[in-house]
């Protein structure tokens, strides 16, 4: 592993694979607080990124998949003079666990690796286990079920999920329905042959739940497939927390927002897209207790929802990764790149170099939507007044939407912004 000298400040050049709203937002953020330029690989050309005067750019096709992401890092090793390199993913799940994965040899070669240690990684991110962890720590989460496909329990019973309980074909009859299914491990579900994929199924019936089943098995996925009840499906139900952890049980940062818009698009759904600053510090503390628990390293985003029939509000799930929408941290007051880089890069201290930026505010708002769809979809929430305050004092913001870019980033900016619209 490459050897650093803790707190030591050394010259970075940041490299991100992936160019939508969290590439650029990297590269934005890398220029305002380190003065470097981001060198940005994608398999297509995002010209609100490409064009950026922060960016250098190549177009890879192939660049999405393990091969192409480890082969292009092991061919540029050593080209980045006596900058330190670091290798980000996107808001991808797939870059996540391919650097997590390659962490060591990618030390060695040179580069920083911002992601926790694979065995960490992988383990809180598989659904059933993440729900096994919930429950040992008494964090609110769904009523959650593990059905066994293929011999899962078999292999991949454990005791993080050992708190979970099972059911089988014979149980649905005694399930309330309409209830969620999805896979507890997405990598093995991308693989499975499936007649019908889903990212999630709406269940509503034992009998949907038979056929949903027997597709499952067929496929040859050999994991959990997690059964859930449903909580609510409003835009307004979900909250987002992001949090940076040193790996030591120590978590010095803490930001934490309420989702108002949701994107409606076929290949975005669901994606936060208003998100306002809100403090909720026992939904923070449970959060930080778990990543205590599993000894987590870097940013992790927790997807939060409120339950329609209680009102409390329940763990769905962790992103080990920035989220997309990761530069309301910085709206918050401390901007993301500079944890990364102060402790995966120079080893430092968090709480003493970063210092009074660590004590973030709820007063800001992410926003990729002109004013009056944020008017629209926000009318009737109780939170359309401050939202709308926000807009009218330039408290809303938008990550492309930058005036120290160039002319030709902020024309494709403006026509993503206004192409918005189309989508409400």
């Amino acid at each position: 592993m490459t050897d650093h000298v803790a707190n030591a400040e050394v010259h970075i050049a940041p490299v991100v694979f992936g160019a939508d709203t969290l590439g650029y937002s990297y590269a934005r953020e890398f220029m305002t607080s380190y003065g470097v330029r981001t060198h940005v690989v994608a398999p297509l050309e995002i010209k609100y990124t490409s064009k950026s005067r922060f960016t250098d750019y190549d177009v890879i096709p192939e660049i999405d998949s393990e091969e192409g992401i480890i082969g292009w890092l092991r061919a540029h090793a050593g080209s980045f003079g006596d900058a330190m390199p670091i290798a980000i993913g996107g808001a991808s799940d797939a870059h996540a666990r391919t650097l997590s994965r390659h962490r060591p040899e990618l030390e060695e070669l040179g580069y920083a690796v911002p992601y926790a240690p694979f065995e960490t990684l992988d383990r809180v991110i598989q659904k059933d286990r993440f729900y096994g962890i919930c429950e040992q720590l008494g964090m609110p989460h769904p009523k959650t079920w593990l059905l066994s496909v293929n011999g899962a329990d078999e292999h991949f019973a454990c005791e993080d999920n050992a708190s979970l309980a099972r059911v089988t074909e014979t149980d649905f009859a005694s399930l309330t329905y309409p209830l969620i299914a999805k896979p507890s491990n997405s990598a093995a579900w991308h693989y499975a042959n499936l007649r019908d994929r889903h990212k999630v199924y709406i269940v509503d019936s034992p009998e949907r739940m038979r056929e949903v089943a027997r597709d499952v098995v067929d496929s040859g996925y050999d994991r959990y497939l997690v059964l859930q009840e449903m909580l609510d499906d409003s835009d307004d139900a979900l909250f987002s927390l992001t949090l940076f952890a040193d790996g030591k049980g120590g978590v010095p940062l803490r930001v934490s927002g309420h989702v108002l818009v949701q994107d409606r698009s076929a290949t975005g759904i669901g994606n936060p897209l208003v998100i306002l600053g809100e403090d909720h510090p026992e939904l923070l503390d449970a959060a930080e207790r778990f990543l205590a628990k599993t000894g987590y390293e870097g940013f992790a985003n927790f997807d939060v929802m409120r339950d329609s029939k209680t009102g409390e509000l329940k763990f769905l799930e962790v992103n080990a990764r920035p989220g997309r929408n990761t530069y309301y941290v910085s709206l918050a007051g401390c901007s993301f790149v500079r944890p990364i880089v102060e402790h995966f890069v120079n080893h430092a201290n968090l709480t003493e170099v970063l210092g009074e930026a660590l004590n973030t505010t709820s007063d800001f708002m992410f926003s990729m939507l002109p004013a009056a769809v944020v008017g629209k979809e926000t009318r009737g929430m109780p939170e359309h007044e401050r939202a709308m305050k926000m807009v009218a004092t330039g408290k809303a913001a938008n990550p492309l939407l930058n005036p120290a870019d160039c002319l030709t980033q902020r024309f494709w900016a403006r026509v993503n912004y206004e192409h918005m619209r189309a989508k409400f």
